[in-house]
């Protein structure tokens, strides 16, 4: 992959970067469906999704609560894209994307009952800060969800981290630690099957 297609990756933006989140979303797909598989939701929940990209998984959040849905991106392009996914939504008020960096979110304390990262914490700064920065805006026993495509052994990572400038990989073990010392209470790990992805759910 050239720098340039890895630069949108890391953060869309132009043109490109609307082709690079519909990219994003078709890849991304049995990441989340497994995710999806692996975390409990409650009808009433109230979720954000950082790094929501194209809002893919804002749209299928929505279907399954009728709590209000959010999205977090650093990306200009991936909010505008996330809302107009979601215009219904946003326009009803069951759901705002805003452009914000993880690491400061401009959000309340003890918002939201379930908190996700979908092939996001590859590029988070500072991981242990930001995951008590996550943890902040969960409200008690509310959950942390983190999909990822790669449980830390993908053959592939070495390529990834040797060609990408400020990307981390982490393993199950290594999550649990940073989410455990960040406060969370419990973690718990779910890989698929003849796979490489990795569900972590921490409960606060």
């Amino acid at each position: 992959m050239s720098p340039k297609k890895i630069d949108q990756c890391m953060k869309p933006h132009g043109e490109e970067g609307i082709e690079t989140i519909k990219n994003m979303n078709e890849n991304h797909k049995p990441i989340s469906e497994f995710a999806f598989c692996c975390v409990n939701i409650g009808k009433n929940d109230i979720i954000l999704d950082i790094g929501c990209g194209g809002g893919v998984n804002i749209e299928k959040f929505l279907k399954i609560t009728s709590g209000n849905v959010d999205g977090l991106d650093y990306s200009e392009v991936s909010v505008n894209e996330s809302i107009k996914r979601n215009q219904n939504a946003v326009d009803n008020g069951r759901c705002k994307v805003i452009q914000a960096d993880v690491s400061a979110m401009p959000l309340e304390d003890e918002s939201y009952d379930l908190v996700t990262g979908f092939e996001t914490i590859y590029f988070w700064p500072d991981l242990g800060e930001t995951f008590k920065e996550v943890s902040r805006i969960i409200k008690p026993n509310g959950q942390f969800m983190i999909a990822q495509g790669t449980d830390g052994t993908h053959p592939d990572d070495e390529k990834w981290l040797s060609t990408v400038e400020g990307m981390s990989v982490y393993t199950a073990q290594e999550l649990e630690k940073y989410l455990l010392d960040a406060g969370f209470r419990s973690v718990n790990r779910f890989k698929k099957p003849d796979d490489y992805i990795l569900v972590v759910i921490a409960q606060k």
